[in-house]
């Protein structure tokens, strides 16, 4: 199981970094770079203080991966479809079980690999521009966020995708639903808490004036596994090659 995954992974690994023309070559080229630029050195130079003493770098860390899966996650299956490679991945001894899993796999790599990358430059970035003296370290909240965090929002958002993408006929349809999603989720987000009955406000507010931030992230990092979990189950239940052939 694990080496028919990493099979997958590795293809579409190799095709992410040498595919010269692809829509996956472009993001790279014209999108991955200036996240890096802007979220590892920039925005650490010009607004070192708030870097330093707010979570910045653990809220960007959980944020990036949504924003950049809008580029990745659309090709998974619906690029494959339109370069009529599907057909030739299905015809091959791999199970339906790995290959979703090493496509979700493969974008989550990238993803984490490229939030902890902007994470881990900003780092440098701080300790730099404050010249020699004690070296900075991001608190242990902020580096939960990045490390554990990035990993979670991730899979999240790579799993939503690759259902839109499997669903879809052409990249760029893959792609509008997708930013739809993710629209709604990051606006009824906020207007759910707003909805919240009084007494569930009310301890979200003695959480945090007591200092329970801690436990309140335990809490949504175990939530958001779950989802996690739940997704992928049902992802792998519900991708049949048998289904695709015949669409």
């Amino acid at each position: 199981m694990i080496d028919d995954i990493m099979t997958v992974v590795w293809k579409e690994m190799k095709e992410f970094w040498q595919s010269g023309g692809s829509v996956r070559a472009r993001l790279l080229s014209f999108s991955y770079l200036p996240i890096v630029l802007i979220f590892g050195i920039f925005l650490p130079i010009f607004q070192a203080d708030l870097w330093m003493e707010a979570p910045l770098a653990g809220i960007f860390a959980m944020i990036l991966p949504f924003v950049v899966a809008a580029g990745a996650v659309p090709d998974s299956f619906a690029g494959e479809r339109e370069r009529h490679t599907l057909e030739t991945l299905l015809a091959t001894r791999l199970s339906d079980r790995d290959i979703f899993l090493g496509k979700v796999l493969s974008i989550v790599i990238n993803l984490v690999g490229l939030a902890w990358a902007c994470a881990l430059l900003s780092l440098i970035t701080l300790n730099i521009r404050q010249g020699l003296g004690r070296l900075f370290i991001y608190s242990a909240s902020t580096l939960a966020m990045i490390v554990v965090g990035a990993v979670l929002v991730s899979v999240f958002a790579t799993t939503i995708g690759v259902f839109i993408s499997l669903k879809s006929a052409s990249v760029r349809a893959a792609g509008q639903v997708y930013l739809l999603v993710i629209l709604v989720l990051f606006v009824g987000g906020p207007l759910l808490l707003r909805a919240l009955q009084d007494q569930a406000k009310v301890v979200v507010v003695w959480a945090l004036s007591t200092g329970k931030v801690a436990v309140i992230g335990i809490a949504g990092a175990f939530i958001l596994l779950a989802i996690d979990v739940a997704l992928l189950a049902l992802g792998i239940a519900r991708f049949q090659r048998a289904r695709l052939i015949l669409d």
